[in-house]
């Protein structure tokens, strides 16, 4: 069955909220056995809309879903999972299937109605407990999203969790990069996972791949995630993995991406007891540049992180990662930090190329490994490890000077490390708090390298 709103008269100024006739017509469509809902040329407010399974939702170009200001148009359903504190999703379904959203219309999130106008002092707009995620799918099968725009998100913007077979292809998304926790894509414990020829950009992470804390009925490992051909832009991290991990991550490529005005590039932080194996990175291209203190990183193009969160639970140990052909230019240095020595091995960097730049940020010559780094809420959100100071330091809990100065690559605990085809630009006369080696390595076993190329 095929529904469109052509000579509907729904009103279509984003005056009034449609929630109600919208959701009328995807029900209709779901009795009828299945099909596509076609949003013509127009604004169509609403709240939460529920799609059913065998379901198209497909936006003509000059078609906008404007999400509702309005915290009471999202009370029709609770999202299993809660992102911050909120339960809220724009459009979201749970445990169905074949479910298509597609078109060259856009989601419009109108993230300014869920923030403070004004920056605090650490350039952090307080957002509100609630808020909605853009797209919300939980349990679902056969998923495509192609070709769409979704925009300006106040909340993680597509959060897919325990989903398989999921194909996503040309999806544009572009956030204000002055809002935190506004993640373009999540990926929670999901199988099966193909991105490519897309583009993120927001204040958080980019794309991001974890394992959630969530009832065991959608608790499942990460495997088999193939991203290509994207590019990424991030105040947070541009492409990252973890730091929520209480089950595996497995069997991931990614290649062919461009990374660029990114606080860091790469992460691999693992805190909640899922290990991670079987990783390829490769033909990347980074450009790492510091952000505000508040975010996490320091303009690291590679981030590898072990160590607790909660006290009880052992975080995963990381092993066989590989990175092969990266090239850019950074303000940080690429850092290999294990809490406790040897859950970070067998890693290999082969051919990476950096240009190190002088900044003019206070935190260059700084690591970070936050979270959770706040004594008094390790198992906080991420707002309780954002600036939370260290009275010792005067930065954030988490954030120390590498010993010795700044180098270009870095690395503490890690077993079987291996680096070839190291080439590194730096300044002719290194700043005063720069490291004369542009690899330092402690506690570290079985390491094979190359001398450098500088």
């Amino acid at each position: 069955m095929k529904l469109s709103l052509e000579n509907s008269s729904l009103d279509k100024t984003g005056n009034t909220v449609v929630t109600m006739q919208l959701q009328q017509m995807i029900d209709e469509i779901d009795r009828a056995g299945g099909g596509m809902l076609t949003l013509t040329p127009g604004i169509y407010r609403t709240g939460t809309l529920v799609l059913p399974s065998n379901f198209t939702l497909h936006l003509e170009a000059g078609a906008s879903l404007l999400a509702s200001a309005d915290a009471e148009d999202y009370q029709a359903v609770e999202t299993v999972t809660m992102a911050e504190l909120s339960r809220m999703a724009l459009i979201y379904a749970r445990g169905q299937h074949h479910i298509t959203l597609s078109g060259e219309g856009r989601i419009d999130g109108e993230a300014a109605n869920w923030f403070a106008a004004q920056a605090d002092e650490q350039g952090y707009r307080l957002p509100k407990n609630q808020r909605p995620r853009l797209l919300v799918l939980e349990g679902c099968e056969q998923i495509r999203i192609r070709d769409i725009t979704l925009y300006d998100a106040p909340m993680w913007t597509a959060h897919l969790v325990s989903c398989n077979h999921v194909y996503i292809r040309n999806l544009t998304i572009d956030n204000d990069l002055t809002l935190p926790n506004t993640d373009a894509l999540d990926i929670d414990s999901c199988q099966h996972v193909h991105i490519s020829d897309s583009y993120f950009s927001a204040a958080d992470d980019g794309i991001c791949l974890k394992t959630t804390n969530k009832p065991a009925s959608l608790q499942q490992p990460i495997r088999n995630v193939v991203v290509n051909n994207c590019i990424v832009r991030s105040k947070s991290c541009a492409i990252k993995i973890g730091t929520e991990t209480f089950a595996d991550i497995e069997n991931i490529t990614l290649s062919n991406c461009t990374i660029f005005e990114s606080n860091r590039g790469i992460g691999l932080v693992s805190r909640d007891g899922g290990r991670f194996q079987q990783m390829v990175f490769s033909n990347i291209l980074f450009d790492c540049s510091h952000a505000h203190p508040c975010h996490w990183g320091k303009a690291d193009p590679v981030y590898i992180s072990v160590r607790h969160r909660a006290p009880d639970i052992t975080p995963g140990i990381v092993s066989n990662i590989t990175f092969s052909n990266l090239a850019g230019t950074a303000e940080g240095a690429i850092n290999l930090h294990s809490e406790t020595a040897g859950m970070i091995r067998d890693v290999m960097f082969n051919g990476v190329s950096i240009e190190q730049r002088v900044s003019t940020s206070e935190e260059q010559g700084f690591y970070d490994i936050r979270p959770p780094c706040n004594p008094e809420r390790p198992t906080g959100m991420g707002l309780d490890n954002a600036y939370n100071v260290n009275p010792q330091t005067g930065r954030a809990h988490g954030v120390e000077a590498f010993p010795g100065g700044l180098p270009v690559f870095y690395a503490n605990g890690v077993t079987g490390l291996r680096l070839s085809g190291i080439n590194v630009r730096r300044p002719v006369t290194l700043p005063a708090h720069w490291h004369t080696q542009p690899i330092v390595l402690l506690n570290v076993q079985d390491c094979l390298t190359d001398s450098p190329s500088v």
